[in-house]
């Protein structure tokens, strides 16, 4: 499955002159659905705010890190642990069939990384593999938020037939059940410092 589910994160056009990538903020939040562009993190299931990655490492291209479209949204983790890594050394590539870094806007994102049944972020190819070691993905517990969000969405469904006075005791006690596994997951989550 993909590492951002049903959401396509994109850029939108027409967004120029900027005079501090930071002013993109909340159009990037916007554009990426508050998800990290690289492990998918939910940051609103989280309640942390996260970075502005410049995809191309500002040491490598100073002329970018204004650039909207070299911008991306990133859960502190995966910021931090990209940081400037590029090995290519090459600003024009972002990788060499190999190792490197694939944009999580572009539609080649889905070609190297995915998710697993299980909710992990895992390479797919050589290049999602190296991307994966290179954020730490291999090592993190990225299940944790993925299954974090499909209790939610769950509880809302219940939330909704509560509201609606349609909710049966069994689904009540249900409600509780998910409710108590999704603050283990939740303080799991802030353990291992996801």
């Amino acid at each position: 499955m993909r590492v951002h589910g049903e959401k396509h994160l994109r850029r939108r056009e027409g967004i120029a002159g900027l005079n501090h990538y930071t002013e993109a903020r909340s159009i990037l939040e916007e554009d990426f659905h508050l998800l990290c562009g690289y492990c998918g993190k939910d940051g609103k299931v989280m309640r942390e705010k996260f970075h502005i990655d410049h995809f191309v490492p500002q040491r490598l291209d100073e002329e970018r890190k204004n650039d909207y479209y070299n911008l991306v949204l990133a859960c502190p983790r995966c910021n931090l642990s990209k940081s400037d890594k590029w090995p290519t050394k090459d600003k024009n590539c972002s990788h060499n069939e190999e190792q490197g870094f694939v944009d999580p806007v572009s539609g080649e994102y889905d070609q190297h990384m995915q998710r697993d049944k299980d909710g992990y972020v895992v390479g797919i190819t050589p290049v999602g593999k190296s991307m994966c070691n290179m954020l730490h993905l291999d090592i993190r517990r990225t299940d944790l938020y993925w299954k974090i969000n499909l209790l939610r969405d769950k509880q809302k469904e219940l939330e909704n037939l509560y509201k609606e006075g349609k909710l049966t005791e069994k689904e009540k006690d249900f409600y509780i059940e998910t409710n108590m596994i999704l603050n283990d997951y939740v303080d799991e989550a802030f353990i291992k410092g996801e």
